[in-house]
C-alpha cells in the first residue's frame, strides 16, 4: 500500500478550511482537474461522496464514504473507484482564532497494474498539489468576505 502524506499550518480559521474540504459539491468551482462531484448524505456526520477526474486524458471516478466530526476530521473509505484500497484523513487542529494546523493522509493501492500505470502519475500529481489548492481557495474566500 503506498501513502501519502501533506501538512500545513495556514493562517485561516479551522470553519474557512474545514467547511471549504467537506463541501465537495464545490470542488469543480476550484479544482481544474474536478469536473463533476455527487454527494449523498446518509446519516448527519456521513456522507458518500463521488469525485470525477479528468485530468491529461484520462477520465476515471472514484466513490468514498466521509465520516464527518465538525471541524476536527474527515474520514475516508473506499466505495468504489479503480483503487483494490483506499482510505483516508483529514485533520483540522486550531492554533488561534486565525490560524490551522491541516493534515492530509491517504493510503491507497490501485486494482492492478495496468491501472496503476495509467492512472497513478496523475492521481500522484493530484494529490501532490491538492493541499496547496484547498489553501489557496480558503484565502480566497477569507479576504472576500
Amino acid at each position: 500500500m503506498k501513502k501519502i502524506y501533506k501538512e500545513e499550518e495556514i493562517n485561516v480559521s479551522v470553519p474557512i478550511i474545514f467547511n471549504l474540504i467537506n463541501n465537495i459539491e464545490q470542488y469543480p468551482n476550484f479544482l481544474p482537474w474536478c469536473t463533476k462531484t455527487e454527494v449523498t448524505n446518509e446519516f448527519e456526520n456521513i456522507n458518500i461522496g463521488k469525485i470525477f477526474i479528468s485530468k491529461s486524458f484520462i477520465n476515471w471516478s472514484f466513490s468514498t464514504k466521509n465520516t464527518v466530526e465538525q471541524n476536527k476530521s474527515i474520514s475516508l473509505s473506499l466505495i468504489d473507484g479503480p483503487f483494490d484500497e483506499l482510505d483516508g484523513r483529514w485533520l483540522f487542529k486550531k492554533i488561534d482564532d486565525n490560524n490551522t494546523h491541516v493534515s492530509l493522509e491517504i493510503n491507497y493501492k490501485f486494482k492492478n497494474s495496468l491501472i496503476e500505470l495509467s492512472i497513478e502519475p496523475i492521481f500522484t500529481t493530484i494529490m501532490n498539489s491538492i493541499l496547496e489548492s484547498f489553501i489557496d481557495q480558503a484565502f480566497k474566500i477569507k479576504y472576500n468576505d
